[in-house]
């Protein structure tokens, strides 16, 4: 097994130290995604799918905002809904299921699709805290109903709505005289209910063999807590790994730390799953939350050297260290000053090449024409730098603001500087 070694000297070294005079590397911000070093097994690494070798590099004007997804954004999702697995005996027999407010919406599906399974809503029978429902009352839908509307929910699926002015509390639902021969799911979704759980991460990825932190809370009306029992886990691409998340001594955050395995066993995204089940005053709120992350090897990063090649323009030539072959893509946005001294958007770029193991560059950087329109200057700040590996679809690194450029101008002669 060869492993690919370097350290974080590098990094302890000042960016003026490394970098052009008129060059400075700013300070990591919290949520930066950077790798400390680059030890890493290179044969856990998967095989690079990229097919372009050519390098290649892009840059267009901004215009009044740069794309919003050029930062490295946070992850964040919201639930008022959850599932159980039930089955055919078990719905016939009855299942109890925790209601926290009138309207809600309840499909029961074949779990497997295709079963020719058709569920007779004059079979259903529901009670709210021991109280019959009447059946009139309770609005219903078949799944070629829901799918004609454009929902996208299995053919054997049966949905309905409790009345608006129903309880919370414990809703019982029964269907009888079914022969239901079938695993079934039960969806419940509340969307008149107050209580909102709420699962983030700062940024939306990560590195293996590094903490993953995520706050987990319940939301009532803009009050957040922390909720009684979670149930968490993060979910290989393939779904065929699974790591446990642990609630660390801040009940409110979920921790773990992804292996270099897991990471390998195949591409896309990682999925954190959490069931949320928490007590209010005698009743039950339960909550499914699902939310994407990516995570890739340390497996490359900027090394702080950088030269700007051009006298009064903006061509900068950055140092990049990987660890295995493969086509690597550097993203930036380009700020310039204007003549109030304040920072504005000039352009996006991106550029990619293939690299070796080892150490090279990555040029970026703005053409003399959107320069000259733009009617910017120095100092310029690069924000949100990324090298991201093409052919293996990983962030490697991201810093949100990243560089300060600052050189003499054509007409002063003089070097400009950013008041902070």
């Amino acid at each position: 097994m060869k492993a690919f070694n370097t350290f974080i000297a590098l990094a302890l070294i000042s960016g003026s130290a490394i970098a052009s005079n008129n060059i400075e590397w700013l300070p990591a911000a919290d949520r930066d995604l950077i790798a400390t070093d680059l030890t890493v097994a290179t044969d856990a690494i998967p095989d690079s799918f990229h097919s372009e070798t050519a390098s290649l590099s892009y840059t267009w004007a901004a215009t009044e905002r740069f794309p919003t997804d050029a930062a490295m954004q946070g992850a964040v999702v919201e639930s008022r809904q959850y599932w159980v697995d039930v089955s055919a005996q078990a719905l016939e027999r009855g299942v109890k299921l925790p209601i926290s407010a009138p309207g809600s919406v309840i499909r029961v599906s074949a779990l497997d699709s295709g079963t020719g399974l058709q569920l007779d809503p004059g079979r259903l029978e529901l009670s709210i805290n021991g109280q019959s429902l009447d059946r009139s009352a309770v609005e219903t839908a078949s799944g070629s109903q829901m799918r004609q509307q454009g929902m996208r929910v299995p053919q054997d699926s049966l949905a309905f709505r409790l009345p608006i002015d129903s309880q919370a509390g414990s809703l019982e639902m029964r269907m009888t005289d079914t022969a239901i021969q079938t695993p079934m799911v039960i969806h419940v979704y509340e969307p008149e209910s107050p209580w909102v759980a709420r699962m983030s991460a700062a940024r939306s990825s990560f590195l293996s063999d590094q903490p993953i932190e995520l706050e987990l809370v319940l939301d009532d009306g803009g009050k957040t807590f922390s909720v009684d029992q979670v149930s968490a886990m993060l979910v290989s691409p393939d779904a065929d790994q699974m790591i446990d998340l642990s609630r660390s001594d801040d009940a409110g955050k979920l921790q773990a730390i992804v292996p270099i395995s897991v990471v390998s066993a195949a591409p896309g995204l990682h999925e954190v799953h959490a069931y949320v089940e928490h007590n209010i005053d005698g009743m039950t709120v339960k909550r499914d939350l699902k939310l994407a992350i990516g995570v890739a090897p340390p497996s490359g990063r900027f090394t702080g050297q950088v030269d700007n090649l051009s006298p009064l323009g903006l061509n900068l030539n950055l140092g990049v260290e990987v660890a295995v072959e493969g086509r690597y893509q550097v993203n930036a946005e380009i700020f310039g000053t204007n003549e109030r001294g304040e920072l504005e958007p000039l352009a996006f770029t991106q550029s990619a090449a293939v690299l070796e193991a080892g150490s090279g560059r990555i040029g970026i950087g703005v053409d003399a024409d959107i320069l000259r329109t733009s009617g910017l200057s120095a100092p310029f700040e690069i924000r949100n730098l990324q090298l991201m590996d093409q052919g293996r679809m990983f962030v490697l690194e991201h810093r949100e603001q990243a560089l300060t450029v600052r050189f003499p101008t054509r007409e002063s002669g003089r070097d400009l500087r950013i008041e902070r």
